[in-house]
């Protein structure tokens, strides 16, 4: 039998012996090797693979749990789009491939990377960059042949926000370069947010596909963490308490350096789905984005205070693309309906391309309050003092479901169509509507105006003039009129309609009129002409003097505020006055020469004129 004993002092004694040679040789290798020595060595070959490495720490052997080198405060660079610095690198070996190669460092056939501390610098071409801080990495087993090896690692990112990243990875290395690598089982966190997929990378990193998704997760939550760690970031409020509560994002991935990319997505905001779709074309530097979808309840997303400078965040994400990509940009959106505050915007359409900081709308069309609106546009952002020019175009637009909706107004109806084409600039809205000019047409189609009864008015002004005009009739409320046709024009921000005509009745009506798009006021001069002997059917007869003659009119009032004062011009009206108080007077001189009757006949018709007119 086998003496255990001996057996056991045999074993002790040779782990003893190893144990004493690896010491013996880590003592040797650590005192006749300068490994600081090599540190120009390290640099001169990672610049031979296209990679600035400075190392400004010291360099210095490991042997525990495995023999390696570790070398601080390494700087780097790839001379594009990587560049940073390193606290701590650590590169190592496992014991049995180190004592299997004989003596040729290449044989290596694979090893462990570990990262303490640094940051690291990302900006891909036409990308914004990312930055992480805080580093920290290990890597074990790395090989070089196409065998999976496990990578985690974490950093700050995005304003402080806590990131970690866990995935296998294999890459195959072909004549001293990476010619594929794969990230299978990535599962990437930031907070709540969890991004897991898998990604591959191949023709020596020119083509790259995948697919990520995230889990469903609370954006708003998100936004307000951010703008703690971002003073000068405030989370939006919103009208519903709701909104952003729950997104969810899929994307499927192809992208080639070489030639054609599409990105496929899929996004579900609060129970809303859109596909999203980006084509980009390397060659020709041009990114298109197609987003289409059922249903959007803008509604929902509006800021609570209902400020413009708030609301205008709505369209940010729409601004993507041309912020992030710096060649040619083509945005298509096509959304089914959109919901706003009391209305919807069906079969909303459009096209806009942007190079350069110029942005084209193409095509913008839309059908609302049973009607269509479509319009081109450029805005040019070249330029401190941003330009823009508009031609729309109005059609079929009920005013009675209109203004309502957009100005809070209900006193004027009918079908609306508008064409103009306008030009302005500026920074904010007040600064846009002072600059805006040009000029365009406008044709209501059976109008009806409920703050006045323009036959009334003119009744009641007609009765100045002698005979006829006033009625005792109970005169309808508001003004049933013809169609309205005008044309307008923008200045000092004001919108100025000029010849325009319509009629009510036997009453035709013409004029012009400025609304003071900052001053909320507004002023028409109109110039009623009477054509027959009474305004209407069931209207007033007025005195034949007034037959075929204009009166002029002036109508003014600040919007949403109050009824609209509608009085015959004074100044005209004076004229008026007198030249029918002058034939009243010779009639009256004319009857008292006939007469025994000497009464002042000035007296008697001033004192009725004054009686009946000015009281």
């Amino acid at each position: 039998m086998v003496n255990v004993k001996k057996l056991l002092k045999w074993l002790a004694t040779g782990l003893l012996t190893v144990a004493t040679l690896f010491s013996v040789a880590i003592i040797y290798v650590t005192f006749a090797v300068d490994i600081n020595s090599f540190r120009s060595d390290i640099e001169s070959m990672a610049r031979q693979q296209g990679l600035d490495l400075t190392i400004e720490g010291d360099l210095a052997w490991t042997f525990l749990p495995q023999p390696g080198i570790s070398i601080g405060h390494v700087g780097f660079s790839d001379q594009n789009i990587v560049s940073g610095t390193l606290d701590k690198l650590t590169l190592s070996v496992a014991w049995t491939d180190l004592l299997a190669i004989s003596g040729d460092p290449s044989q290596l056939t694979s090893g462990s990377v570990q990262v303490s501390g640094g940051q690291m610098r990302y900006q891909a071409h036409n990308s914004l960059p990312v930055q992480l801080d805080n580093i920290d990495l290990r890597v074990r087993n790395v090989a070089l042949d196409g065998s999976e090896f496990p990578l985690a690692a974490s950093a700050q990112a995005f304003g402080g926000q806590q990131f970690a990243v866990e995935t296998d990875v294999s890459v195959q290395v072909v004549n001293s370069t990476i010619d594929r690598i794969n990230l299978s089982d990535l599962s990437i966190e930031v907070n709540e947010i969890k991004v897991t997929g898998n990604i591959e990378a191949s023709s020596q990193m020119n083509f790259i596909q995948g697919n990520l998704q995230t889990n469903r997760f609370n954006l708003a939550q998100q936004l307000q963490l951010v703008s703690k760690l971002l003073p000068t970031m405030s989370a939006p409020k919103f009208a519903n308490p709701s909104a952003l509560r729950e997104l969810s994002i899929e994307s499927r991935f192809a992208i080639d350096q070489q030639a054609l990319s599409d990105i496929s997505t899929v996004m579900v905001l609060d129970n809303q789905s859109f596909d999203i779709n980006l084509s980009i074309d390397q060659q020709r530097n041009k990114l298109i984005t197609k987003i289409s979808g059922d249903s959007l309840n803008v509604a929902d997303y509006m800021s609570e205070t209902s400020s413009e400078a708030d609301n205008s965040a709505l369209f940010a994400p729409l601004a993507i693309p041309f912020a992030l990509w710096q060649g040619q940009s083509q945005v298509e959106i096509n959304i089914g309906k959109i919901l706003l505050d009391g209305f919807a915007v069906d079969n909303f359409y459009s096209n806009i391309f942007g190079n350069q900081r110029v942005l084209r709308i193409t095509s913008l069309n839309a059908d609302l309050f049973g009607g269509q609106i479509n319009a081109i546009a450029k805005l040019d952002m070249r330029l401190a003092n941003p330009s823009l020019s508009l031609q729309p175009s109005v059609n079929n637009i009920d005013l009675a479901l209109a203004l309502p909706a957009l100005a809070d107004y209900s006193g004027l109806s009918g079908t609306i169509e508008l064409e103009a084409n306008i030009q302005g600039a500026g920074n904010d809205i007040d600064s846009i509507l002072k600059s805006l000019n040009g000029a365009g047409q406008l044709y209501i189609e059976s109008p009806s105006y409920q703050d006045i009864n323009i036959e009334q008015t003119f009744c009641d002004a007609a009765a100045l003039f002698g005979s006829g005009g006033r009625s005792s009739q109970q005169w309808a409320a508001g003004t049933k009129l013809e169609d309205f046709t005008g044309d307008f024009q923008f200045g000092d921000g004001n919108l100025t309609i000029t010849d325009f005509s319509t009629a009510t009745g036997n009453l035709n009506i013409n004029g012009r009129g400025t609304l003071g798009m900052l001053s909320q006021k507004y002023n028409f001069k109109t110039k009623a002409r009477l054509d027959g002997a009474t305004t209407s059917s069931t209207g007033c007869s007025v005195n034949k003097r007034l037959h075929n003659r204009e009166i002029p009119f002036i109508c003014k009032g600040r919007f949403n505020q109050g009824s609209t004062s509608c009085k015959p011009d004074e100044r005209v009206l004076k004229e008026l006055l007198k030249n029918s108080a002058l034939e009243k007077l010779g009639s009256k001189l004319l009857k008292n020469n006939n007469s025994e009757d000497q009464a002042d006949p000035l007296k008697s018709l001033f004192n009725d004129f004054l009686k009946r007119n000015l009281n």
